[in-house]
């Protein structure tokens, strides 16, 4: 009887008073997700024993950078097939869009170093991840690997800011954004269905 007089006093509070136990969200801010330009530049200038696994990370990095932020798991799939004359074509693996991006004085550098002695069929890069789900598990490791890689670089590039494969895709958009770049062209080179996303 009593524990049923609480409930009805209770009830009727909330009823004077709806607001009495909702609580305003807090929000946290969000971690900053790019780095600036000079700082990529100090990752070009890091150093490394040539076929160190830490100098192949930042090849990689740079590579992802030279194709407009491409994604880890787009990077991995790449086949030297996808590089014809100066452009490398590739599939998105979230939209299944196809995407082509000019190969840059920098970029055709790098791939120098990893086309040599291969056939057309063979992956671009050591990771040679087909997508399936599979081998998913070894694709977990080598993106764990790579962030690994990352850390290092950035720490040896004095760069104090979080640094990912993702820094990597946000900061190609900010850096050709301040370029004065326009956002729908940012948007569909960083292969977006939405624009609503890249201004994000």
């Amino acid at each position: 009887m009593y524990k049923r007089l609480l409930s009805d006093i209770n009830h009727i509070y909330r009823k004077k008073k709806p607001f009495l136990y909702f609580k305003i969200p807090t929000f946290r801010r969000t971690k900053k997700k790019a780095i600036k330009k000079a700082d990529l530049i100090k990752i070009r200038d890091v150093h490394y024993t040539k076929g160190s696994p830490v100098w192949h990370a930042k090849n990689y990095a740079l590579v992802m950078f030279n194709c407009r932020g491409m994604n880890f798991v787009d990077w991995v799939k790449l086949k030297v097939s996808d590089i014809h004359q100066d452009r490398i074509f590739y599939g998105r693996s979230k939209t299944g869009d196809q995407l082509s991006v000019r190969i840059t004085e920098e970029l055709s550098e790098i791939l120098g170093c990893y086309t040599v002695g291969k056939a057309k069929d063979d992956y671009l890069f050591p990771a040679n991840y087909d997508g399936s789900t599979k081998h998913y598990e070894k694709y977990k490791t080598l993106r764990r690997r790579m962030s690994g890689h990352i850390k290092t670089i950035a720490k040896d590039a004095g760069i104090e800011e979080h640094f990912t494969t993702y820094t990597i895709r946000h900061s190609w958009a900010t850096i050709v954004k301040y370029m004065g770049i326009p956002t729908e062209v940012i948007s569909e080179g960083l292969g977006h269905n939405s624009l609503k996303t890249t201004q994000i």
